[in-house]
């Protein structure tokens, strides 16, 4: 950390997330190995909504944080709420991961603060990792020159192919007990799309332990 100090900020981070419990989907490989390095290039991670860009970026400051490595995680949905000075000063820790973009497509100041910060990271050597809604780059010229220069990612969603594959994976690190039968029937009776099939294996865990019932088909119908 260069000129190190104490940066509190009023954002939470879910301590548990870790690129090692981020199921990769097929052609996101690249992007989670480079995220995997404490260094390497600035880059801008762009995906749909439940892809899991913010866990991503949480779990990158979580892998990598340490004594001797400073990192700080900039969710700008909440932060657009406070003065764009609070960038002020981040380059001169060793990792700045700033998420949600898009939400200052509107808003020159927090743009140009984020371009001054862009600016200032180059000439410190702090690592920036942006994150921003697919499709939503509607930021002033010379912001968006800046990004466009950064190593992008696309994360992609996962195939019909993965599915089972990654309830299992989140299930498993979840701590959730579901056998392939039930998975298989979920994913046979909902919606194929993971996020929403995560939001679902929950709900099923919480009527599991409030009935205090293992998770079953008959169980899962009383959900669906």
């Amino acid at each position: 950390m260069k000129n190190p100090r104490q940066l509190i900020f009023p954002f939470s981070i879910d301590k548990k997330s870790s690129l090692s419990k981020f199921f990769v989907p097929l052609g996101s490989e690249s992007l989670v190995k480079a995220l995997s390095n404490k260094d390497g290039d600035d880059i801008v991670i762009t995906g749909k909504k439940g892809f899991g860009k913010s866990y991503l970026l949480q779990s990158m400051c979580n892998d990598h944080s340490s004594d001797s490595f400073s990192v700080s995680y900039i969710p700008l949905r909440e932060a657009i709420k406070l003065q764009p000075e609070l960038l002020d000063g981040l380059e001169s820790l060793d990792l700045v991961c700033i998420d949600d973009l898009e939400k200052i497509a509107s808003n020159k100041e927090w743009q140009v603060a984020c371009f001054n910060l862009i600016n200032h990271c180059s000439e410190s050597g702090c690592r920036l990792i942006f994150s921003c809604m697919e499709g939503e780059d509607d930021f002033f010229p010379d912001l968006l020159s800046r990004l466009k220069k950064m190593t992008n990612y696309k994360i992609n969603p996962t195939p019909d192919s993965q599915l089972a594959d990654a309830l299992k994976f989140i299930a498993s690190n979840l701590r959730i007990p579901i056998k392939d039968r039930e998975i298989n029937f979920l994913l046979n009776t909902c919606s194929r799309d993971l996020p929403k099939l995560i939001v679902s294996l929950k709900e099923i865990d919480s009527l599991s332990m409030e009935s205090k019932r293992k998770i079953t088909i008959p169980l899962i119908k009383e959900l669906l």
